[in-house]
Order: structure tokens, then sequence, then C-alpha cells
């Protein structure tokens, strides 16, 4: 098999099985998988989640925050949520990555912390990975892919909730106490509310969510919210709202037969047209198109590429 009808078939599997990774004290939730051939450029963008990529072959540039790393073979780097960041490859780059985010209703403590604390100062590049763990598990995942035989679901599932547990691994940095008690308290307090700010929106994108209305359920000030998201995610309240519904809205296209008017309502857009416009302008495809190709290509070009996600 060649490696485009490798990843194509990769692409198409991964994106409609592997949504939800599950196992102890641990939840994560896939925002969508790419095996990309040949990436060039995307243009500066962020997220609100985890984007883990590897690079399978290659040689390009990761730029975050105004620094550039070189990409070659063998190298992982992980986009932070809230940062800006580019990746940029005159000749192509075979990469393949995964954005993901931790599911804080069914996580444990030990987790959440080791997350939070990767979002807050995981290392963004690390050479040489093909000879750590991770790196491993992606050639593993990668080799299910090989043969037309189908893969066994339980040991695709093993293997990706392994190779994000060797992510956290391979970006986390050792973590240090702090000194004062009290700083320790009031950022568990913000910690805390601002994860139920994030599961109030995520269990209402259905129906209107105003910053007043969601400042207005947690009892705190409409300043303080804004202040939250910038201090979290480093984007605005309205951006992150957004794309949170484009998120459910593309698994709803992956995973159901619901028409598009229909996905638009109960994801709260206020029409189907405005649903489509705010949906292209994030993946750079309508939703239309995003379903029937549900992301057997994968985003393998300049002009293809969507411009908004890596």
């Amino acid at each position: 098999m060649t490696i485009q009808s490798v990843f194509r078939r990769a692409n198409q599997i991964c994106n409609r099985e592997l949504t939800r990774l599950e196992e102890a004290g641990l939840s994560i939730a896939i925002m969508y998988w790419g095996f990309m051939p040949t990436h060039y450029d995307n243009s500066m963008h962020r997220h609100s989640f985890f984007e883990a990529c590897y690079v399978v072959d290659g040689e390009g540039a990761y730029i975050e925050q105004g620094k550039e790393y070189p990409l070659k073979k063998g190298t992982a780097f992980l986009s932070l949520p809230g940062v800006w960041h580019q990746i940029q490859s005159e000749t192509g780059l075979t990469l393949v990555y995964a954005a993901f985010e931790v599911d804080e209703k069914h996580t444990g403590s030990p987790y959440l912390e080791a997350y939070r604390h990767l979002a807050e100062h995981g290392q963004p590049v690390v050479d040489g990975a093909d000879e750590q763990p991770a790196g491993h598990l992606w050639d593993a995942l990668i080799s299910m892919f090989l043969t037309p035989k189908p893969a066994l679901q339980p040991v695709l599932s093993h293997v990706s909730m392994s190779l994000m547990l060797s992510i956290l691994s391979l970006h986390g940095t050792q973590q240090q106490d702090t000194p004062d008690a009290g700083s320790d308290v009031a950022a568990a307090e913000e910690n805390s509310l601002f994860r139920q700010v994030k599961l109030f929106i995520d269990d209402n994108l259905g129906e209107e969510l105003t910053l007043a209305l969601v400042a207005g359920h947690l009892h705190i000030s409409s300043r303080h919210l804004t202040r939250l998201f910038q201090a979290n995610l480093s984007q605005s309240f309205v951006h992150y709202i957004q794309e949170r519904r484009v998120r459910r809205a593309s698994q709803l296209l992956l995973q159901s037969d619901l028409p598009v008017k229909d996905i638009a309502s109960q994801c709260g857009f206020q029409s189907v047209h405005y649903f489509t416009r705010i949906f292209t302008r994030r993946l750079g495809v309508s939703p239309a198109k995003f379903r029937r190709s549900q992301f057997t290509e994968g985003r393998s070009g300049k002009e293809h590429f969507p411009p908004n996600m890596s």
C-alpha cells in the first residue's frame, strides 16, 4: 500500500472510532486525528486544546510565540492551549498529529493536575522522539493500517491511550513545589472556577450563550469571566464558544446522519447559513464536504489545508 492509502485509511478509521479514550481515572476527548503524507505551510493560529504532532519524514519549521524550531524526521512538537503557532515547510512534511483535551468530568485530580501542568509548562519541541516511547507508539499506530486487514478496536484504543500518556511524559516537565501556599489556594480556586465555566458551556452549547449569562450562572462579573479566558487560554469568550460549537458539529457530522440544518440548531448556531460560514472559516471546508470526505484525504497541501487548524 502507498503512504497515501495508508494515511487515508488511518484518517478514516481513527476519526470515526477513536474520538474518546478511557482508562481508570482518565478520560480524553479527541478533536481530530491527522495523518498527512505532505504537509506544507499553515497560517498562524491557536487552539483551546492540545495538538501533538510527530514528524515521520521531511524538514520544516515550527514557530511558536516568535521562536522558530527546526523540524526533521523524529521530531515531536506540542501546541499548547491558547498558544499561537505555525508550521512551515517548503518541501513538505510527512506528519501525524492528534488534537485532544482532558474530559474534566471523568478524570481524577492527579491526571488533571498533570495535564494542567503540561498546558502551563510543557516543552514545545523534542528532537529524537523516534527513540522515545511516543515515537514508537506513533509508528505502532501507523503500522495497524499497513494492510487491508481490519485493526482490532481494543488494540487501537490501548495504543492510542498509551500514546496520549507518552506525550504527557515526553513534553512534560517536573513539577516544582511552590513556597507560597496562599498562591496555591488562590490558583486552585481559579482553576476550579474555570472548569465550571467550561463544563457549563459544553452542557449548553445548543442554547444562547452570552458573556453575561455564563458569568451570572457562576456568580461572577463579566469582566472576571473575560479575565479567566485570557489567563487560561489567551483567547476571547466568543472565540472559545465558536470553537466548541464547531467541534461538536464536526463530531455530529462524522458520527450521525442528522441533516446539516439540525446539527446547526443543536450546536447553537442561529441559522444554517451562519453555521456554514463559521464552520468553513474554522476548518477551511464546508460542513457538507467535511461529512463526505470524513477526513479520508487528510489535509495534504497548501491549497486544501484548512487555514485555522494544523
